[in-house]
C-alpha cells in the first residue's frame, strides 16, 4: 500500500500533536505569568573533588565539575532568583572511591547541606543494596539494619563526627544491641518516585509504593508539581540491587500522578526522570500535561533546549533538558500562565575552571575525603562485597592521588559505540586472564584466538587528559575507581560463540532501537584487541526476522564460530547466579580470579591487606554454586545472599593497575576501530549534534512509535 498524501488514518498515539523543535533560547512574542527558576542538578555520581573536563565547545579544562563548584553555581542562581527549586536527578551518591568505601556516605554531608527541593532516584542510587537505599531515602524508616558485607564498609567511620557510638565495627557478627545501631547517613530532602514498590520476596506480592509520587511546592506565587520516574534499569543489574523492590516504567501511573498535583493546585509540572532522554522526550510527546521534563541517566547535554510543540498550532510546548553530569548545572527560567508556558530561558551551567568551589561545601568534602588521600589521616578501607562475612573484602590504602598509568590520547567517553576508556578496561581483563596459564574445559591453553573480553561501557565517568593534547597524561587510583566503582570480582566463564553473539544482538539493540520505549542504555561494549566488528545502524533493520544488526565478528582476524566455546574475561556481581558474569547469563565452567594479599604494609581495621598487583594470580571455583539467593532462607533467620566468590577475589582495579604498570596507553594500541559503523551512525532527531544515543534509535518508520499513514483498499 502506498500512503495517501495529507490523509491520517492510523495514529499509535491517539492524539493529535504537532511535534518540533526549536533552538531559540526563548518563546518568540510577548510572554505574561509568573516566573520561577528550575535548577537541575544532574547525575552526580559521586564526584567530590573537581577533575578534568571536556566541554561541548570541545574546551578541555583539567578543574571542573565537583560537587562543591557546582555548590557555587546553585548559590548564585538562588541569589539572582530566590523564587527558585534545586531538583536532582538521579544517580548522586555512587560512582567514586569515597563514595564505594563509604557506601555514598561521603557525598552525603554536602548533598544535605545544598538544601535540594525533590530528589530523584537514579538506578546506581541502588547500588548498595537495599538496606542502604531505604536507610538513607526512606522517609521514617529507621528499623532496616545493614547487612554483615555494608557494616564492614562503613567500620571505619564509627569515631567520625556524627558517627560516634553507631557501632559498625563491633566484632561477633550480628550482635543484635550494636547491629541495629549501624547505619548510614540520612537525607534531609524528600524523594519522589511514581514508579517504585515494594515487595515482599516471599509471598510474590507488592506491598505498597516507596515513595510519594509527587510533590507540591509554592515558589514565587506558582504552584509547581514535582513527579518522580526512576530508572527502570535497576532490575538488569545486580539482583542484590533490587531485592525487596519492584520497578515499572510509570506509563500507567503518569496520568493519576499528574491529576493529583493538578487537583493540589499545581499549575506548572515538572517531571524528574531517570528513564534516559528518548523515554523522556516520547513521554512528553503523548502526555500533554507535562511542562517541563528533566532527563537523567543517559548523560546527554542539551546546550538548547529540546522544544516539543502539541495542540493545535503547536500552542503548549514541553521543555525537555538533560545536563549531563556535575560539571554542569541546568538553569530553566521559565515564566507559567493558566497550565501553559508562555516563556522560558534555558541556561547550561558550566562548573570549569574560572568558578571556585563553595567555601562551605568544600570543606564538607575535604573532611569527607582526608582518609583517601595522602597525609596524617590516610587510613585503609574495605568494601565488603554482598555475600560476604563480616571483616572481609576488597580493600584500598593508597591514596588516591597514586599515579597508576599514563595516557597520550585523551580519555573520555562520550562514543556511542566505542571508547578508548573501555578498550584499555577489557585489554587489561584479557591480558590478567592469558597470564594465568589456565586451559579451557576443553584442555587447550587460553590464547587470543579463543580468549576476549568485553565490558558493560558504564558511562559515569570522569574525563583523563592525554600528553597527546598538552597535559601531564598522569592515570590516577583514583580515575581508575571513577571509571569501575562497583564490588564485582574478576571471572573467567565460557560461552558459545551463538550465545555471545546473541547477547551483542540485543545490546545493540537496546542502544538503536526505533521505539524509544525499548531503548536501554547509551552505549555498547568494550571489546578487546584481537576483537573485530561490523555493524548496520541505519533505517533498513530489521532486514530478515533472523539477520541482525551486526555483519561480521572476526577473533584474531577469523569469523566467531558460533559452535565453538570462547573463555571470556568479565566481571561477576556477587549475590547473582553463577551463569552469569557482568550481565551476560549463559556461562560454564566459571571461576574467580584470585590475588595474594601483601604480605607487609598498612592493614584495615581488620587486618586485611590489599591484593598485590604483580600476583600470583590464580582462580578459584564458586565457594557456593546453588540457592544462592533465597528470602525464604533469610525469613527463617538465615542469610539473603551466599557467598560465592573466594576470599581475596580480585577487583576490576586490581587489573587495570597490573596492566597499567606494564603499558602506556596509546592510540595506536587502543585507539577506536574495533567497532565499525558500516553505514554511519544516525544523527540524533532532538538535541543536535551533541546528542551521543540517537534518540530515534536506528530501524523502519513503522517500527517507531509514531504517526503511521495507511492507505485504505
Amino acid at each position: 500500500m502506498r500512503p495517501r498524501k495529507g490523509k491520517l488514518y492510523s495514529c499509535l498515539l491517539g492524539s493529535l500533536l504537532v511535534l518540533s523543535t526549536v533552538s531559540a533560547p526563548a518563546v518568540a512574542g510577548f510572554s505574561f505569568g509568573k516566573t520561577v527558576t528550575l535548577m537541575q542538578f544532574q547525575d552526580m555520581h559521586g564526584h567530590l573533588a573537581p577533575h578534568a573536563e571536556i566541554f561541548p565547545d570541545e574546551r578541555k579544562d583539567p578543574n571542573s565539575g565537583g560537587i562543591a563548584k557546582v555548590a557555587t553555581l546553585i548559590r548564585q542562581v538562588r541569589a539572582s532568583n530566590p523564587n527558585s527549586l534545586l531538583l536532582a536527578v538521579g544517580d548522586t551518591t555512587h560512582g567514586s572511591a569515597e563514595t564505594t568505601f563509604s557506601l555514598g556516605d561521603a557525598i552525603m554531608p554536602a548533598l544535605n547541606a545544598l538544601a535540594i527541593d525533590a530528589f530523584l532516584p537514579g538506578n546506581w542510587d541502588f547500588g548498595y543494596g537495599p538496606r542502604v537505599y531505604r536507610q538513607r531515602f526512606v522517609a521514617g524508616d529507621y528499623s532496616t539494619v545493614l547487612a554483615p558485607n555494608n557494616r564492614t564498609t562503613v567500620a571505619w567511620m564509627d569515631d567520625r563526627p556524627g558517627h560516634v557510638g553507631q557501632q559498625c565495627n563491633t566484632p561477633g557478627g550480628l550482635n543484635a544491641t550494636t547491629y541495629a545501631t549501624c547505619h548510614v547517613t540520612k537525607a534531609n530532602f524528600p524523594t519522589v518516585a511514581i514508579n517504585l514498590y515494594n515487595y515482599n520476596e516471599v509471598a510474590r506480592a507488592i506491598t505498597g509504593q516507596t515513595h510519594p509520587g509527587y510533590l507540591v511546592k509554592d515558589v514565587g506565587g506558582v504552584r509547581v508539581g514535582i513527579i518522580g520516574i526512576t530508572s527502570d534499569v535497576v532490575p538488569q543489574q545486580a539482583q542484590a540491587f533490587n531485592t525487596g523492590f519492584r520497578f515499572t516504567m510509570g506509563y500507567k501511573e503518569l496520568p493519576v500522578n499528574i491529576a493529583a498535583a493538578r487537583a493540589e493546585g499545581a499549575e506548572l509540572i515538572v517531571v524528574l526522570s531517570e528513564l534516559g532522554l528518548a523515554k523522556n522526550i516520547q513521554l512528553v510527546k503523548e502526555f500533554s500535561d507535562i511542562n517541563i521534563m528533566f532527563s537523567g541517566h543517559t548523560h546527554e547535554r542539551t546546550p538548547e533546549p529540546i522544544i516539543v510543540k502539541r495542540g493545535l498550532f503547536g500552542s503548549n510546548i514541553g521543555i525537555v533538558t538533560e545536563a549531563g553530569e556535575d560539571s554542569f548545572l541546568g538553569r530553566l527560567d521559565v515564566t507559567v500562565y493558566r497550565g501553559r508556558i508562555t516563556g522560558y530561558h534555558w541556561q547550561l551551567l558550566e562548573a570549569d575552571s574560572s568558578v571556585p568551589e563553595d567555601p562551605a561545601i568544600k570543606a564538607l568534602i575535604d573532611q569527607e575525603r582526608k582518609t583517601f588521600v595522602a597525609g596524617p589521616d590516610l587510613i585503609c578501607h574495605t568494601f565488603g562485597p554482598n555475600g560476604f562475612p563480616f571483616g572481609k573484602g576488597h580493600v584500598l590504602c593508597d591514596p588516591l592521588e597514586t599515579v597508576v598509568g599514563h595516557t597520550n590520547p585523551t580519555i573520555e567517553r562520550f562514543n556511542v559505540l566505542e571508547e578508548v576508556a573501555n578498550n584499555v578496561m577489557v585489554d587489561a581483563f584479557m591480558d590478567l586472564a592469558l597470564s594465568l596459564g589456565e586451559t579451557n574445559s576443553r584442555g587447550n591453553l587460553l590464547t587470543t584466538d579463543n580468549t576476549l573480553s568485553q565490558t558493560n561501557g558504564f558511562r559515569f565517568d570522569v574525563v583523563v587528559l592525554g600528553s597527546d593534547d598538552g597535559f601531564s597524561g598522569d592515570i590516577t587510583l583514583g580515575d581508575l575507581y571513577d571509571y569501575y566503582p562497583i564490588g564485582a570480582t574478576g571471572a573467567l566463564a565460557e560461552f558459545t560463540g551463538g550465545r555471545l553473539m546473541d547477547h551483542w544482538e540485543g545490546v545493540l539493540n537496546n542502544v538503536f532501537d526505533p521505539n524509544p520505549y525499548r531503548q536501554r542504555g547509551g552505549w555498547f561494549l568494550g571489546f578487546t584487541h584481537n576483537m573485530h566488528f561490523d555493524v548496520e545502524l541505519n533505517d533498513d533493520f530489521p532486514r530478515t526476522i533472523t539477520q541482525g544488526r551486526i555483519d561480521r565478528v572476526t577473533i584474531n582476524g577469523k569469523n566467531l564460530d558460533e559452535s565453538t566455546t570462547y573463555t571470556l574475561a568479565s566481571c561477576y556481581p556477587h549475590g547473582n547466579p553463577i551463569d552469569e558474569v557482568c550481565r551476560t547469563t549463559g556461562a560454564t565452567n566459571v571461576r574467580y580470579v584470585v590475588g595474594t594479599p601483601l604480605g607487609s604494609g598498612p592493614t584495615d581495621l581488620f587486618g586485611n591487606r590489599p591484593l598485590a598487583i604483580n600476583g600470583p594470580w590464580y582462580t578459584q571455583p564458586p565457594v557456593n554454586s546453588a540457592n544462592i539467593f533465597d528470602p525464604v532462607r533469610f525469613a527463617n533467620g538465615g542469610p539473603l545472599f551466599l557467598q560465592v566468590a573466594p576470599f581475596n577475589s580480585s577487583h576490576p582495579v586490581d587489573a587495570l593497575r597490573r596492566y597499567l604498570a606494564a603499558h602506556i596507553v596509546d592510540a595506536s594500541t587502543h585507539g577506536l576501530g574495533r567497532v565499525n559503523a558500516v553505514t554511519g551512525i544516525p544523527a540524533s532527531e532532538y538535541g543536535g549534534p551533541g546528542i551521543v544515543q540517537p534518540t530515534q534509535g536506528a530501524g523502519p518508520a513503522w517500527l517507531k512509535r509514531e504517526f503511521v499513514l495507511f492507505e485504505k483498499n
